[in-house]
């Protein structure tokens, strides 16, 4: 029975050394956030480069035009809809195995979209009155975010990411809090 499980152990070790070989020698994952295109109607891509063993770097990039957010900004509901976002970030695994690791990252965002606001317009000749005015906004963040990344036959990514920063530059017309938040299905090559 102990040899057994000598043996075993050692199986297991020399697949995940295998295993871990292949992927070291991919550099590079391109990826598609499913999960925003699906709920949010948003096309969000993301591209990766794998540096030693625990440091990756990339950027992501989303484009949105969302029927319901933009419905809800001229109901008035909301007074910005994001458009767009650029994220590059840095990512460290926070476990050993390179198959199936959980990772933290700090990321920037540099993004923009349609701010709306209600201005009161006063005329000598005439009652004062509301109207709206719609403008652009742009503006940068920082954040941070949690996640988990397997492979699937050495090429085949899955990941689930969750992280939240905020806007700092023009926070009087963009949101607040900016989220990441996906479920992405990638390749490594």
């Amino acid at each position: 029975m102990k040899k057994l499980f000598c043996l075993f152990f050692l199986v297991s070790l020399a697949s995940q050394a295998q295993e871990n070989s292949v992927l070291a020698n991919k550099k590079n994952e391109f990826r598609v956030d499913v999960l925003a295109a699906i709920v949010y109607t948003k096309a969000s891509f993301s591209y990766e480069r794998f540096f030693g063993k625990d440091f990756s770097t990339g950027f992501n990039v989303n484009f949105s035009n969302s029927g319901k957010l933009n419905d809800d900004f001229d109901n008035g509901y909301r007074n910005n809809v994001p458009k767009f976002e650029f994220n590059p970030y840095l990512r460290y695994a926070l476990s050993k195995s390179k198959s199936r690791y959980y990772f933290a990252e700090v990321f920037g965002s540099y993004n923009g979209g349609d701010y709306k606001e209600i201005i009161r317009i006063t005329d000598m000749a005439m009652p004062d009155y509301y109207t709206t005015k719609k403008s652009k906004y742009t503006d940068f963040g920082l954040g941070g975010s949690l996640g988990y990344k397997m492979y699937f036959k050495d090429c085949i990514a899955l990941e689930f990411i969750v992280g939240f920063g905020s806007n700092l530059t023009n926070r009087d017309k963009s949101p607040d809090v900016i989220s990441r938040v996906g479920l992405n299905l990638g390749y490594r090559f």
